[in-house]
């Protein structure tokens, strides 16, 4: 008693005893949710094969067990008989065939009961009973016993909520708060125990009524590794930011680029799909935020081989890739110095195994539909606004309306379709389009020899009509083979080819003839196209015109969605093929040295045909006609060579410390180079080929450029008895895009770690802290992702001159001045975080602080002086930019038996994201609806600001006057006036100048979002599965003004539904303007809108067939499930995707789709 009270005076103990409350909190949560293990029905019709020799009866049923679900009894009176030898030669016989052969001139008789099994002998003619009363004995004679326990761990420490299974049966229990157990078992039972962080094991309880079980920590746990820059590491040794998912659950998803195999896994990652077409839907990915003026994209890393963009990535087969790592702070991405300043994403793919052959084959088929499809206004509303802001326009004088009393009426009535139709172009543009995907791979070993080869095939119809079509073909082999005791031998070769059909212009450098861009942009027919337009005439001719084209105030023509759509022909084939041999060759014990070799050839052959064309009225009458065809082609070729050379050496000393470190040097050598010619005026639409008698404005371009890296860098990392961690990168790069005195670069990087949860003073915390990890990095990384020969000076070659009598002549200018002083944006990085695991690394946490300072950042906007004689100046390395954020990832994970769930959230808070330097001299850069300014988000929203809608004309009178003040009544937008004048000459505005002009334009809004975050649900019971993804945004805005936005501001443009609630005199609206007036199509907040949203991003229900059932065709493993991807999102925006980037044009793109799929997952 003394000794109690004694013990309870240490503050130590005071703290064990709350953690005693916390477990048994815990217990009693877990208990609260246990459940048990469901009985389930085992099939009669299994068909086994079996060639036993001399064995005996007892033998021949452990087998059949082994190989089945079945369970046998055996009576007490039949275990003299069991012992007999038998020979059986059974194929793909059921289990009554077998039991008669084996029992075959015996005593012994059997009764199948369910998936139990009676071996019985017949004494029926001695005593006389029925077999179900001697089964029923039987069963008595099997009585089950009462038995108890106790789980430990190595350290003796009580596990809570192990799970207890009796092997063969749905009979099990979890432990209790003291790590005890009780379970009635068979007498000869095999218990199954299982945690996660632990080894599971069976444990025979013949003869025994209690056990002391000690669990042993999973060492695959433990010793879990994630891909860094050139190699491995020890999840618990890492002291820099890498996040990791293995991919084997995702690769069922209906993605169409595997980067989308991205979204949702990863803090402080943001991707983005900006259109939905088939074939262009790639993603763009940010890590951490944009930190440069110029290409913000990550390196990408696949099997060592490295990629400048995102195209490799997202044209990857998606269920190639094993592994994902993504790499944010500057000491996990400097060792690629300059190439990683953005970050760096490390692909691994699968591998073969030896002695291991396996076929696997994955397969979905889906089908796609627009996620928001724009409502827009019919053909009365939008009639009678149009008339309406004639009117208004009018500013009460004498006007001409649109439509006359008497088409308004045949457009109310549908009397007239040809002239006066009703048609909702979205629904004539949008369709529900198929998609399937088939994957195929061999791989297996022999001896120290090891493969992988696999197949892909991905065709894609686009959500929008016409000719639209993405079709991709993947090819893989990973090849690894260990030559004799020293040297390795691996081969990587990864390829596709993909292949984009699409009506003229689908892809064309020229915006006025690309099928989405200009005013004949396909999606922009929505808004452009008037709904009193029909799709087609009666005649069977398109429709281009409505019958108000006749008018004294005539409706425009439109560009027709189908024919537009199946206009022409353009293809683009793309051919990849990436290659790299790698040998590693051990050099002594720990020391080890590759050398590498990869080369990257990419083909891209492009053609564009528009033939010669004509429309028509209602009437027939020709309203147009293009004579003149044309065919443009063109070829890109580039390739990429790589070698890499790299020394590792690792030993430990003395049992306590452990030191590595690698030693590289690398070089790249890069060629861009294409050619495109164009025709006019082929005789037939038929000819696609520039020698079938093209004869007008013959055209050649070409251009090529080289670029060179040569790369030294170094790592070293210590250890110290697994608490202390430390590394250190150090990289020198050089690069051919600067000037002789600044080509090379130094950038270094320091990390730091302590395993606190290994020290002696964490005591019993251990109990339910497995893993406590603080660290820290700090580096600096280099950018040379900007121009070529910006330091150089340049000509102009593309320019004419006019000498004498109208005479042209081609010449060449300076127009653009050097800058020989041009050198590396420097990005430097600054991380803290800690990575923690409890409860037997069931519940995880990671948490980062990051700071990210760009300089020296390349910055063109400075005054030019008119004497010079140039129109541009080189960049200049000036402007710099701040990034700073908090990222945390909360994880969950438990088993139950044939229960397992897990739940991750992980969370990402942008503190900053803005523009601090421009340098100086440095002007900011105003776009159309953009600006780069000091203390601003990169390229922050820019214009007025709404603060209402006028309601009368006095309002109008005492505003201050704006854009000229001409046109401004009442139901316009109201803007306000900002300070914009000094008058005591502080510097500092401190008054309005009493005019609304574009001095009074003020950031209206951040394109990037403050939060994002993710949720992923994961649940399993028996074979069942079902994941849910959740993905979202908050705090970010977009300016959507491109596509039914507008209140009808020029002659022809439809808007969206909600104009029908617009400001007129009946009904004062303070929420919408008039329509009509440019004056409210100004760039302002009234067009900005919350793009926050919360989004199920992929959901997956699969069931996984029994091998029971499967096992008889030699199928290892089989599973069908149905899928889902961007079924639901939560918004206020309305009428366009929030995931979309914002833009005057980017509501013209392919809208972003969903699909409905279903698939399987087969492997032999």
């Amino acid at each position: 008693m003394n000794k109690y009270y004694i013990e309870r005076e240490k503050p130590f103990n005071k703290f064990k005893h709350v953690i005693k409350i916390m477990r048994i909190t815990l217990f009693l949560l877990l208990l609260c949710s246990f459940f048990s293990k469901a009985a389930t029905g085992y099939s009669q019709g299994v068909e086994l094969s079996l060639d036993l020799k001399s064995a005996s009866i007892k033998e021949v049923c452990e087998t059949i067990e082994k190989r089945s679900e079945y369970r046998f009894i055996f009576a007490g009176n039949a275990k003299k008989i069991i012992n007999k030898k038998v020979d059986l030669s059974a194929n793909l016989q059921d289990i009554e065939e077998i039991l008669e052969s084996i029992l075959h001139n015996t005593e012994l008789k059997y009764r199948i009961l369910d998936n139990q099994i009676v071996i019985y002998r017949d004494e029926t003619k001695v005593i006389p009973k029925g077999v179900n009363e001697i089964i029923s004995e039987i069963i008595t004679q099997q009585q089950k016993k009462q038995l108890t326990g106790i789980i430990v761990d190595k350290n003796g420490e009580s596990i809570i909520g192990a799970n207890i299974v009796e092997k063969g049966t749905t009979n099990g229990t979890i432990t209790d708060v003291g790590g005890n157990f009780s379970l009635q078992v068979e007498n000869d039972a095999i218990l199954q125990i299982s945690y996660i962080g632990y080894l599971s094991q069976e444990i025979s309880t013949t003869g025994r009524t209690s056990l002391n079980i000690v669990l042993q920590e999973d060492s695959q746990v433990l010793d879990e590794v994630v891909a860094v820059g050139y190699g491995t590491m020890r999840k618990l040794n890492l002291t820099g930011a890498v996040s990791t998912v293995n991919t084997e659950d995702l690769t069922n998803r209906p993605v169409t680029n595997t980067a989308q195999l991205m979204y949702g896994q990863f803090s402080g990652v943001q991707l983005t799909q900006s259109t939905g077409l088939a074939g262009k839907d790639q993603s763009s990915v940010v890590i951490r935020g944009i930190g440069t003026f110029g290409e913000s994209t990550p390196l990408v890393v696949i099997d060592g081989m490295q990629y400048s963009d995102m195209g490799a990535f997202n044209n990857l087969a998606a269920s190639d890739v094993e592994s994902i790592s993504v790499l944010k702070d500057a000491s996990a991405s400097a060792i690629y110095g300059a190439r990683g300043a953005n970050g760096v994403i490390v692909v691994t793919t699968k591998k073969g195994n030896i002695d291991e052959f396996k076929i696997e084959y994955n397969a979905y088929y889906g089908l796609q539909e627009a996620t928001v499809i724009p409502e827009f206004l019919d053909a009365v509303t939008y009639a009678e606004l149009m008339n309406e802001k004639f009117k208004n326009e009018a500013g009460g004088g004498i006007y001409n309306p649109r439509y006359t009393d008497e088409q308004m009426e045949m457009i109310r009535t549908g009397s007239n379709p040809d002239q006066f139709a009703n048609t909702n172009w979205t629904a004539v543009a949008l369709k529900t389009a198929p998609v399937q995907n088939h994957y195929l791979s061999f791989s297996g070993g022999k001896g120290k020899t090891s493969y992988l080869t696999s197949l892909g095939y991905l065709d894609q119809d686009a959500i929008l009509v016409g000719k639209f079509s993405s079709k991709r073909y993947n090819l893989r082999l990973n090849l690894n083979s260990q030559i004799g005791k020293w040297l390795t031998v691996e081969n990587t070769m990864s390829s596709y080819w993909k292949r984009f059909e699409g009506p003229a212009g689908a892809d064309s450098p020229d915006g006025q003839s690309d099928v989405f861009e200009g005013d004949n942009g396909l999606l922009y027919q929505f808004q452009r196209a008037a709904p009193t337009i029909p799709v087609y005439y009666s005649n069977g001719e398109f429709g281009y015109v409505d019958g108000a084209y006749y008018n004294i105030n005539p409706s425009m023509g439109t560009s027709n969605v189908i024919k537009r759509a199946n206009f022409g022909n353009y293809e683009s084939d793309q051919i990849n093929i990436s290659e790299r041999l790698a040998l590693t060759a051990q050099l002594a014990e720990g020391l080890n040295f590759e050398t590498s070799g990869t080369i990257k050839i990419n083909f891209e052959n492009i053609s564009n045909f528009s033939p010669t064309d004509e429309t028509r009225d209602f009437n027939g009458e020709i309203l147009n006609v293009g004579e003149i065809n044309s065919l443009s082609n063109r070829l890109n070729f580039d390739y990429r060579l790589t070698n890499e050379n790299i020394l590792r050496y690792s030993t430990i000393f003395n049992d306590l410390h452990d030191v590595s470190f690698m030693l590289g040097h690398s070089v790249i050598y890069d060629k861009v180079d294409g050619f495109s010619g164009s025709l006019r005026k082929f005789p037939s639409n038929n000819i696609e080929e520039f020698d079938g008698g093209g004869v007008l404005d013959p055209t050649v371009s070409g251009s090529a450029s080289e670029t060179a890296w040569q790369s030294f860098f170094g790592r070293i990392n210590y250890n110290y008895q697994g608490k202390y961690l430390f590394e250190g990168n150090i990289r020198r790069d050089g690069s051919s895009k600067f000037g002789p005195n600044n080509r090379y670069g130094t950038f270094p990087s320091l990390s730091a770690g302590w395993r606190v949860s290994e020290e002696s003073f964490f005591g019993s915390l251990t109990n339910w802290v497995n893993d406590f990890k603080l660290r820290g990095s700090w580096g600096r990384s280099g950018n040379d992702r900007i121009g070529n020969y910006i330091y150089d000076q340049t000509y102009n070659a593309g320019l004419d001159y006019i000498l004498g009598d109208d005479e042209v002549v081609s010449a060449v200018a300076l127009t653009r001045l050097a800058n020989p002083n041009i050198t590396w944006e420097t990005t430097e990085q600054f991380d803290i975080g800690l990575d923690a695991s409890f409860l037997n690394n069931r519940l995880y946490l990671t948490a980062d602080y990051f700071e990210r300072k760009s300089t020296d950042i390349l910055y063109t906007a400075f005054p030019i002086p008119s004497s010079l004689g140039v129109t541009n100046l080189a960049a200049q390395n000036s402007a710099s930019m701040l990034n700073s954020g908090i990222e945390m990832a909360l994880g969950y994970r438990q088993s139950k038996g044939p229960l397992k769930y897990s739940l991750q959230v992980n969370v990402t808070n942008m503190l900053d994201n803005k523009v601090t330097d421009l340098g100086p001299g440095g002007e900011e850069t105003i776009g159309f609806n953009n600006i780069i300014r000091i203390g601003e988000p990169f390229r922050a929203f820019y214009g007025y600001e709404a603060v209402g809608i006028f309601q009368n004309a006095e309002e109008v009178e005492t505003a201050p006057v704006q854009f000229g003040g001409n046109t401004t009544a009442s139901g316009d937008i109201q803007y306000r006036d900002q300070l914009t004048v000094d008058t005591d000459g502080d510097g500092i505005p401190d008054e309005a100048d009493g005019v609304i002009n574009a001095d009074d334009r003020v950031v209206i809004g951040n394109p990037h979002p403050k939060w994002m975050y993710n949720i992923n649900t994961d649940f399993g019971f028996n074979n069942v599965d079902l994941k849910l993804l959740f993905q979202g945004l908050a705090k970010v805005d977009r300016l959507i003004l491109g596509n039914g936005q507008r209140p009808m501001v020029d002659e022809r443009s439809n808007a969206l539904s909600y104009w029908k609630d617009r400001w007129t005199e009946d009904n004062p609206s303070r929420t919408l303007p008039r329509v009509g007036n440019f004056t409210n199509a100004q760039i302002s907040t009234f067009y900005v809108e919350d793009g926050s949203y919360l989004r199920l991003k992929n959901v997956e229900l699969g069931y996984t067939l029994p091998k029971s059932l499967i096992g008889k065709l030699g199928i290892e493993r089989l599973r069908l499930h149905l899928a889902g991807q961007n079924l639901l999102t939560f918004t206020k925006m309305k009428h366009y995707d929030p995931e979309r980037p914002a833009g005057d044009t980017g509501a013209r793109q392919a809208p972003l789709y969903k699909v409905y799929s279903v698939g399987i997952n087969l492997t032999f």
